[in-house]
């Protein structure tokens, strides 16, 4: 009997542990649900103070009229000089938005892979002004544009196009997950 006993006291002491495991197990929490729309983003809101600590953010700027939006200032994606992200969405889509930049600004607009199914462009601009941006498509009649840039007059150091893009592909999908669904 003492055996059988002891054989349940072990059984049960290994389930009350694989449970208590279960319990405290570190997995990430789930993504927080998609908005239904841009009007349910509040932009200064978009990354949480994890996001904004990781990606080394700070100092959230509005924007209003005409676009909607925020501006923050970091470092992360170019170590030795000081950046700025702006996020902004449009009430317009993302066709009307490239056809709008290409136009009147003579910026460089190409097509970039797919984000998680979302049609994605990278748009950069020619000369001085060192900017690149990545305009995510939402549905026929809005669309989010995710810009980084140098912070002009902050340090002596400059960013390539090449080191502002490669910050931005890096965000790209993290900022996708947090965009309305795909709507076509």
């Amino acid at each position: 009997m003492r055996g059988r006993d002891l054989l349940v006291a072990c059984v049960a002491l290994m389930t009350a542990c694989g449970v208590l495991t279960a319990c405290s197990s570190d997995d990430p929490a789930p993504p927080a649900p998609r908005p239904s729309g841009i009007a349910e983003i509040k932009p200064c809101d978009f990354f949480t103070q994890d996001e904004l600590d990781e990606y080394e953010l700070h100092d959230p700027g509005p924007l209003t009229s005409p676009v909607v939006g925020c501006m923050w200032q970091g470092s992360k994606f170019f170590e030795d000089a000081s950046t700025v992200l702006v996020l902004t969405l449009q009430d317009r889509s993302a066709d009307d938005e490239l056809a709008a930049l290409g136009s009147s600004s003579g910026e460089r607009i190409s097509e970039r892979k797919a984000v998680n199914g979302r049609r994605v462009w990278r748009d950069t601009t020619p000369g001085k002004d060192v900017t690149c941006g990545l305009i995510f498509e939402i549905d026929g009649s809005s669309s989010a544009e995710l810009k980084l840039s140098e912070f002009l007059g902050v340090s002596d150091a400059e960013p390539t196009q090449q080191d502002l893009c490669k910050g931005l592909d890096e965000l790209a999908p993290r900022v996708e997950e947090k965009l309305p669904a795909v709507r076509t």
